[in-house]
């Protein structure tokens, strides 16, 4: 009866945190598992999701706190407010611009030498990010968006592993930044991956 009254004292009443707490914690759960089971590149999951479900715990102790002392629809409204607004904070500094590549080749170049917006080839995905497909291993972007960090170029889904450099390539008395994604595990992998054999791509690449 005790443990009956503690998990009562908990859980009722019923607010909006106690949701995404509850919820926060079957992510946890899940997400621990999956970093344990999969392989290495899932221990993100639990080292992401965990430290988010402490701080909602956290809150949610300052919850019960307020459940007691306030307007029950006050708080119920003040909840809604914070989640509404941490979910579009979140979404936008999450947001990113994503470049899908679909191509058949094994290597990818990113070529800063357009004098285009290349905004204007990515249309709008969700809230606040942005998306291009690009049929083709070359994409070729206007220099300022060099420094973006919210641009994402992301190459087929069965590319498992990449070797990725980038550079300065010099033509016809112009600096060409560059990014170069390589397949992993493929034929003359090192080779393919000295600046001299990158030099002839980029030269291909730019006759096209």
């Amino acid at each position: 009866m005790a443990a009956l009254n503690t998990l009562k004292r908990l859980l009722y009443p019923v607010t909006l945190l106690t949701l995404v707490a509850l919820l926060s914690i079957g992510l946890s759960i899940l997400a621990i598992y999956k970093g344990l089971t999969l392989e290495s590149p899932a221990i993100i999951y639990p080292i992401v999701v965990v430290p988010i479900t402490l701080f909602i715990l956290c809150l949610y102790v300052v919850d019960r706190f307020l459940v007691h002392q306030m307007n029950y629809f006050l708080l119920m409204l003040a909840e809604l407010l914070l989640l509404g607004g941490g979910y579009l904070l979140y979404s936008y500094s999450s947001s990113s611009a994503d470049i899908h590549i679909a191509t058949d080749e094994d290597y990818i170049f990113v070529l800063y030498d357009t004098d285009e917006n290349s905004l204007d080839n990515f249309s709008k995905k969700g809230l606040f990010g942005k998306e291009w497909l690009v049929s083709g291993n070359i994409v070729h972007l206007n220099p300022s968006l060099i420094s973006r960090n919210d641009i994402r170029i992301l190459p087929p889904d069965t590319w498992m592993s990449i070797h990725e450099e980038g550079g300065k390539y010099f033509y016809k008395g112009d600096s060409i930044p560059y990014i170069y994604k390589l397949r992993n595990r493929q034929a003359n992998e090192y080779e393919r991956t000295q600046q001299v054999y990158i030099d002839s791509l980029l030269a291909l690449a730019l006759l096209r």
